[in-house]
């Protein structure tokens, strides 16, 4: 049988390499394609990326999105019913900033600060973000040490402007009115102590999605859980596929 199409979506200020956990695993499930976000010059290069990679494959086609990468995702699902068979969302937001009836996100002033902080100083902005990734249990474990030694070893680095267009992309994209009328169903993985993205606005998402999505919760996990309980991540991701993919064939 055919491995299904895998295409990696990432958060902000993340790449490939920070998905290294996850990799040999899900390539035993699917042919892996991986997006990045480096260089952006505007909002519309977020979405016109992964058009341009799924348009590019035969075959079903899941999406793995994690946080930033979960907006681009939901925002493109409408436009490709057809072609994209199911969603596999870590630390998941479909609205990044606070706003009418919605409160499960940052304000939009924490967002404008961190912009410009940015650009005063980038490193010390990306290590504070890196931080708060990970719970205080995650970071006794030794998790955050070992993902600055991938970053430091592995990351190609991304320039501030095409940074602060992500940071544009969370603040002005919300993707609520596109929950409705997905029909590809969904599994929902999101830490218990994510401070980038807050367990409810999964909960929203799930509540949104009905019958059609998964919600689970890893216990003691930050904003990165495939990182720091990557086994129990692809239990979850084993199950929703063996059951889907099976039922698309």
């Amino acid at each position: 049988m055919k491995q299904p199409n895998l295409v990696v979506l990432p958060g902000w200020g993340m790449e490939k390499e920070a998905f290294q956990p996850l990799i040999k695993p899900l390539s035993e499930l699917f042919h892996l394609s991986f997006i990045d976000w480096r260089d952006m010059k505007g909002l519309n290069d977020f979405e016109e990326r992964v058009i341009e990679t799924i348009t590019s494959l035969d075959g079903p086609v899941y999406l793995l999105s994690w946080s930033l990468g979960s907006l681009v995702s939901l925002e493109l699902s409408c436009s490709f019913q057809e072609k994209i068979n199911g969603f596999i969302l870590f630390g998941a937001t479909s609205r990044f900033t606070t706003g009418e009836n919605y409160s499960f996100g940052w304000d939009p002033r924490m967002v404008e600060r961190m912009k410009k902080q940015l650009q005063r100083n980038k490193e010390k902005t990306l290590t504070s973000f890196y931080e708060a990734m990970f719970s205080d249990a995650e970071k006794d474990a030794g998790f955050y040490d070992q993902f600055i030694k991938t970053i430091q070893r592995e990351f190609h680095g991304d320039d501030v402007f095409s940074l602060l267009i992500g940071l544009d992309y969370l603040l002005q994209k919300d993707a609520r009115a596109s929950l409705d009328p997905i029909e590809a169903p969904f599994i929902l993985l999101h830490g218990r102590e994510d401070k980038i993205c807050p367990l409810e606005a999964s909960s929203f998402i799930k509540e949104k999605l009905g019958g059609k999505a998964e919600l689970h919760i890893i216990e003691g996990a930050g904003h990165i859980p495939f990182f720091t309980k990557t086994q129990e991540c692809m239990e979850h991701i084993k199950t929703f596929i063996q059951k889907e993919y099976v039922h698309d064939r």
